[in-house]
């Protein structure tokens, strides 16, 4: 899928969880709302995941090089 395709489900599915969550107040809205707030907690944490992940490789790398210069 291209990123404009992306990008317009994105605000299909944002724009169906406003109306179904606050304006008709509907429990498939809050089930979409619970759904749109663990994917965003998941995302966050994946984030962090991968920065330490990368960090400390990172680490290691640099270690194992500065230990074989001297």
């Amino acid at each position: 899928m291209s990123k404009k395709t992306i990008l317009i489900l994105g605000i299909v599915y944002t724009v169906v969880t406003l109306i179904l969550h606050n304006v008709l107040e509907t429990t498939i809205g809050g089930i979409l709302y619970t759904l749109s707030f663990i994917a965003l907690v998941v995302g966050i944490i994946g984030a962090i995941y991968y920065i330490i992940k990368f960090s400390i490789k990172q680490f290691i790398y640099n270690y194992k090089n500065r230990n074989g210069i001297e």
